[in-house]
Formats: C-alpha cells, structure tokens, sequence
C-alpha cells in the first residue's frame, strides 16, 4: 500500500475508500492521507446536498477540530463572522487561509476571530467546497503546528477530499427516482421555488397560465405532492432542481 517512501499513494487512496463500507472508515482513510501533508484536524460538513437524506447531512458529520474551539464557536454564534465559511459558498474548490486573507478585506471582528482560530491550534488552514458537486458543504483541513510549504499539495488535497465525498455520496445516496421531470415542467418548478407566481411564470416562460397549471399539476403527481412548498421541497431533495 506505501511506496518506498513511505507515502500513502493516491490511487490507493481511491481504492480503499471506493472499498469502504462506512463514513467512519472513509474519514479515517482521508485523515490518513491529508495527515502525510501535516494536517492533523479536520471537519466535514453537508449544508445542502440532493442526492443525500437529511440523516447523512449537517454541520459537524465528522469532526477533530479542539473540542474547547468547537465549544466557543458555538457559544459565540462565529458561523455568522466566519469568513472561510462565507467563501465556501462561492469558491468551487479548495483555497487557503492565507490566500482568502490575501485576496478579502475583513472586517475587524472576522480578523479577531481567525486570529482566536489560530490561536485555538488551527494552523494552515484550508477549506475544500463541494460546490462544484452541486452540493453545499465540504472539507475543513488544519494543523496543531503550523509549517512551511503547507500550501504546495494543495491541488492534491482538493482531490483527496473530492474523492472523499463521492464515496461519502456512494454508500448514502438516495436511490435514482424512477421518472424524471420534462424540462419545461423543471423550468416551472425552478420558478415556483424561487418565489414566483403562475401569472409571472406565464409571461417568464411565454406560455399561457392554463399551461403552467397543467405542468405544474403533472409535477405534483409525479412528485406525490399536495402543495407548491412540498413539491420544491421534494425537488430539491431529489435533484430534481437544484438550490
């Protein structure tokens, strides 16, 4: 499984983790592999993710960072101050710390509360989104020691981490429905969730409000759905729309 020096090898990264039959076994073999680049603390988060049930969602799936920094996080409600958390939302794969300090301009409490991160131990920071997954989450990576060079594998981590949740997504996803929606009966249902009413979809779409009633009526059926909230909801739980 090592090669001559020791490292744990990227391709047989792949194969123990398309090999594993738990999440606890899939983030051991990830703590693994980011550990030979001295990452030593890390989270995994899923905010939002179609193909997932609720049950294998949330902000702390799997979590090492100090229990005493989790524990101020919380109490001090810092998801709201959280600059790398903001970025996360925008950036479609892994950045550092440094470089979103280097390219944003924080405000005074965001600097005070990444310098109460590094003075918690997490050094080196770097955050992996999934957003290019569709999804609304991903890897927190640091280290108890900061170091040097930390930021050359960068490239790698991000595709650690990316292998990392397809297989997360592999042993949780939720099985593929057994219809699809028309495009122009998605297009209706991506409108409705975004707050619009049958008239305006009507004039949006160019069609009358008779058929988007009817679009939409199909899409209830087919999404066992009694109102508008349940079918956006049902749509976007099962891929039918994204967020």
């Amino acid at each position: 499984m090592f090669d001559r020096t020791q490292r744990y090898l990227f391709e047989d990264f792949v194969r123990d983790t398309q090999a594993a039959q738990t999440g606890e076994a899939l983030f051991a073999h990830l703590q693994r592999s980011v550990a030979q680049y001295g990452y030593d603390q890390m989270i995994f988060s899923v905010a939002h993710d179609p193909l997932l049930p609720k049950a294998h969602q949330g902000p702390n799936i799997f979590n090492t960072y100090p229990d005493d920094w989790q524990k101020t996080y919380l109490e001090k409600d810092y998801a709201r101050l959280d600059p790398v958390l903001h970025a996360a939302l925008t950036h479609n794969s892994g950045f550092t710390w440094e470089n979103l300090k280097a390219t944003s301009s924080y405000t005074q409490a965001q600097t005070r509360f990444m310098n109460e991160a590094i003075d918690a131990g997490l050094n080196n920071g770097i955050a992996v989104p999934m957003r290019a997954l569709k999804a609304v989450g991903g890897v927190g990576l640091a280290a108890t020691t900061a170091h040097d060079g930390a930021y050359a594998h960068l490239d790698l981590i991000n595709a650690l981490c990316t292998q990392f949740y397809l297989s997360y997504r592999r042993l949780y996803a939720r099985p593929a429905p057994t219809f699809s929606l028309s495009p122009r009966e998605t297009e209706v249902l991506t409108w409705i969730a975004a707050g619009k009413t049958d008239e305006e979809i009507a004039v949006i779409l160019g069609i009358s409000r008779n058929t988007v009633d009817t679009h939409l009526r199909s899409v209830f059926r087919k999404l066992d759905a009694t109102n508008r909230v349940s079918a956006v909801v049902t749509g976007l739980t099962q891929g039918h729309i994204c967020p």
